[in-house]
């Protein structure tokens, strides 16, 4: 029996957050926060995430399943805060803030590709996969191809999925 290693771990720095006080996504803290031009790409697309009126917000308490290998996928996760772990075979992924669950497997047409468990309370956004998928067909071509990239990229796959040709 092999033994289970951390293939990778993610998470976008939040301290700023903390450091200014930020609670919410739509308070004077986070708005000045975003226009101080102290965020990196990264924590300025997870704040708009995070505030977005446009999305469902999920919560998980420890232990609590998130996304199971194999399941078809209603709704991608984007961590908005806490930490999971993703476990698919011997690898083992540590997921905190920023962390998408499930997106590059919805836009491909396929199942979870890792049992997902939050470790500590998450908060999360969903991205409804029919929604995602319906968006798809009406993209321009040069976008479409980027995310057909990505996405075969990120899952490994040897050929491109019939939902991004």
């Amino acid at each position: 029996m092999t033994t289970p290693h951390i293939a990778a771990s993610f998470a976008v720095d939040v301290e700023p957050f903390a450091s200014f006080g930020v609670a919410d996504p739509y308070g004077d803290e986070s708005l000045a926060l975003y226009a101080s031009g102290r965020l990196t790409s990264e924590q300025r697309l997870l704040l708009a995430l995070w505030g977005s009126t446009q999305l469902s917000s999920a919560s998980f308490d420890p232990r609590q399943r998130i996304a199971t290998q194999g399941e078809a996928i209603a709704a991608a996760y984007v961590v908005i805060s806490g930490q999971a772990l993703g476990v698919a075979g011997e690898h083992v992924y540590r997921l905190g803030a920023g962390s998408v669950i499930g997106l590059a497997e919805a836009l491909a047409g396929l199942p979870y590709s890792m049992n997902v468990v939050a470790v500590t309370p998450v908060q999360a956004r969903l991205l409804p996969a029919g929604q995602i998928l319906a968006l798809l067909p009406r993209l321009p071509t040069g976008l479409k191809a980027i995310i057909r990239s990505a996405v075969v990229r990120t899952l490994g796959l040897t050929t491109v999925p019939e939902t991004l040709r």
